[in-house]
Formats: C-alpha cells, structure tokens, sequence
C-alpha cells in the first residue's frame, strides 16, 4: 500500500483514466475480477504519472513531528520524494529506480545507496520502511486474491478481499485484507488495509478517508497508518494537491537531479 506512500508517495493506471463516478442508488462491481480491483485501487493516487504535496504526521505518545513533502511518481518503478520541511531535513530525497534506491542528504553532502539491509527500517522515522516505497505494487503482483464479501451502498459497493502471498514471492506480509469502494463505471478506491505477519498477527492497519477530487479525480486525501505494536502511535498522510498525467523524462528521475 506504499504506492499510496509514493503518490508518498508516501503517493498511486486504467482507473484514473475515466471521469469520477456520480453517486447512485445502488451499484455493483460484479463486471470486475477480482484482480483488475485490487490493481485499480492500487493506482489510484498514482495514476500513470503523478506530482503531489502533502504533509506526513508522525504521532507518539512521547512527540508529535510533521514533515512537509512534494513527490514525483512514474509508473510503478520512479519516483522521487523530496522533503521541504522541517529545517533541519530540507532538501533530503529519496530516489527509486526499480528495485533501488538512493537517499540524498544535503547536511552533509552524502548520496548513499539503500542497502538491502536498510529496506526493513523506517523512512524518516514513520510507520512506514523503505521496502514499503520500493514493493509499492507488491500487492498486485506478489500475491494471489479472493473476494470475502461484498457490501453494497448508495454510492459504491464495499468489496473485501483477502490477498495470499504466492509461493517464494519476496513479501513481509503473510496475508493481507484489503477493503475497496468500487463505484459506478468502475471505478475503485482504497478504504482499507490490514496486514498480517506470517504467523498470522495484525501487525498495522491503514485507513484512507476525505474522499474528494483533485485534478479531476475522485482520491482519498487522508491515510493513517496504526501500527499495532505499538498503541498511541500513527503515521497520517495528508495530501493537499495532485497532478496526473505529467511528461516527465527518464533524466527527472536520475542521481544528478536527486542531488539539486
């Protein structure tokens, strides 16, 4: 669900190329497999490309901190995420192309590269890693899905579906319940994730909310992410602009820029 960190993304195809949805009386999702769903919610704050700004709250019993954000999306392998705010973290950016990454940090003039052995460690101290910016679409491709229920309402149908890592895929999760709202012309939005480690305890639970449009498009602007380890604890996502649909060239994406 980090590719709604990278659109921190964090951030998030064939969904946002349709109008928003209008309200109805009733609708179903019926027309959808199940897998074409849970790909569609997955690009929702992404789309094919995309430039957003939001601020990322990190809340513990012992402090509050708040980072102001702008990241750039391309695909599901780029995107840069560049922190303006605080001071003392301005200018820090994160880089990924594919499966790597590479952090910029202007205090110190120091570009390093994410070792495999960091991908499991916060990103900046919040409730989400490193790895969780990389496997932004792990969900889609690393697992198999099947729908547990449907529930239907005014203005979309509530499809839960449970996600199953596939044999030898590279995941931390152990299983993965996801809640969408599928609306008339299809199209689907993220309500909800539960993941679970592989001994089967609920380790976070992530909740998106204040679904609005930005440029054109029905989003969820708020994600909050409770780690369930640690009570009094939350990372939330607030996005306060979205463009899609950006030309941005591969060099956008390269070493040299991360480090302007």
């Amino acid at each position: 669900m980090m590719g709604l960190l990278l659109s921190i993304s964090l951030c998030l195809g064939a969904a946002c190329a349709q109008e928003p949805p209008q309200p109805s009386a009733a609708v179903s999702s019926r027309a959808l497999s199940v897998l074409e769903m849970v790909d569609r919610s997955n690009k929702v704050l992404r789309g094919d490309s995309s430039h957003a700004r939001l601020a990322m709250t990190i809340v513990t019993p012992e402090w509050t901190r708040k980072l102001d954000i702008e990241a750039w999306n391309q695909g599901r392998v780029k995107a840069l995420i560049l922190i303006h705010a605080p001071p003392k973290e301005k200018g820090t950016a994160t880089l990924r192309r594919g499966s790597e990454m590479w952090t910029w940090m202007p205090r110190v003039e120091r570009l390093m590269k994410v070792p495999p052995t960091m991908m499991h460690s916060s990103w900046h101290g919040s409730d989400f890693t490193y790895e969780d910016i990389v496997k932004a679409d792990s969900v889609v491709k690393d697992y198999t899905h099947r729908v547990l229920r449907r529930e239907r309402g005014r203005e979309y149908e509530s499809v839960h579906i449970e996600a199953l890592p596939k044999p030898d895929a590279p995941v931390v999760w152990g299983k993965v319940l996801l809640k969408l709202a599928v609306y008339p012309d299809d199209w689907v939005i993220p309500l909800g994730e539960e993941d679970y480690s592989e001994r089967g305890e609920l380790m976070r639970v992530i909740a998106l909310s204040r679904i609005q449009p930005m440029d054109g498009r029905l989003v969820p602007t708020r994600l909050e992410c409770r780690p369930q380890r640690h009570p009094g604890r939350r990372t939330v996502l607030d996005y306060h602009g979205l463009q899609f649909d950006l030309k941005l060239e591969d060099s956008f994406f390269s070493l040299s820029r991360l480090q302007k």
